[in-house]
């Protein structure tokens, strides 16, 4: 029996989320309102999965320091098993800086710290080999990259991967995320990021080009509009459910993920699994912060 479900791979934060009136620039303005969140995209993913109840474990870097344990205690909260991440000594946490205008839009600064000492001698590669699905998202660092991609060749074929690439990595191109692409179950993006990796902003021209790379699933998530699924037998637009005020839109993406893939583990239609998905986005952007802190258990049962 596998010892885990899905264990995530990816950069650790503590989110620093500010709210203020207006995203500017080169001008002045008032934070209207401060406070500190653990962050993360494929953390956020397998937070919200071992929410859901699915047995969960993360790979990664944190310091030692508050913001690390605060991170920690986060996951062990809903039992992620946190034996894969490294503490880094005299080392600070990493972090994000975001800035979140009314209307919930963001601009986000990113502080490595502890994920840019994630070195290959950190990483338990047996500890990925007693997993069904292995979800990976952006590291800074050019050789955390590189251990991601080790990771992924030295999978059984018989693991999954999820691959959550963000802005980082898909302003990378196609050639630079290949080695990962080919072996990717499901890939999530948004459409900035599909654009930035195949110059087009059309989810279906994109995701042709993104299945010819070896991906099996694309899930392209449009905001308002909500977003696009196909594995290139079958293609569904899904919308957004309605949401009476967004909050903040950071962690909605790997809210969405996480719907996503619950769906897959209950052996759904991709088109069910993406509502669920579409769900879990909504409960996000009604928040702050990336880790979805309302009860999600009924969400087993959806629709």
């Amino acid at each position: 029996m596998r010892a885990f479900d899905i264990v995530g791979c990816g950069a650790l934060n503590l989110d620093e989320l500010y709210r203020v009136q207006k995203l500017l620039d080169d001008d002045e303005g008032e934070v209207v309102f401060a406070g500190a969140y653990p962050g993360g995209s494929a953390a956020n993913t397998i937070y919200a999965l071992a929410k859901l109840g699915l047995r969960t474990g993360f790979l990664g870097a944190v310091g030692d320091d508050d913001a690390g344990r605060i991170l920690l205690e986060s996951f062990r909260s809903v039992g992620v098993d946190t034996s894969g991440i490294v503490i880094k000594p005299k080392t600070k946490t990493g972090r994000a800086l975001g800035f979140i205008d009314p209307q919930g839009r963001r601009t986000l600064y990113i502080e490595p710290g502890a994920n840019s000492l994630l070195r290959k001698a950190d990483v338990d590669f047996s500890y990925v080999a007693r997993t069904k699905f292995l979800h990976l998202s952006s590291f800074v660092g050019e050789e955390q990259w590189a251990i991601q991609c080790e990771l992924v060749r030295a999978l059984s074929p018989k693991t999954f991967i999820s691959f959550a690439p963000g802005a980082l990595l898909a302003r990378r191109g196609l050639r630079t995320l290949s080695p990962v692409l080919k072996r990717t179950h499901v890939l999530f993006l948004n459409r900035r990021e599909l654009r930035l990796l195949t110059h087009t902003d059309d989810p279906e021209i994109g995701a042709r080009s993104l299945l010819k790379a070896g991906s099996h699933i694309i899930v392209v998530t449009l905001g308002a509009e909500g977003s696009y699924v196909t594995d290139g037998k079958r293609a569904y637009r899904i919308e957004a459910p309605r949401v009476r005020k967004i909050v903040d839109t950071t962690g909605a993406g790997d809210a969405f993920a996480a719907g996503f893939l619950y769906g897959l583990f209950e052996e759904r239609e991709l088109r069910e699994s993406a509502e669920l998905g579409a769900q879990l986005a909504k409960l996000a952007v009604g928040q702050l912060g990336g880790r979805l802190n309302t009860p999600i258990s009924r969400f087993r049962q959806y629709p």
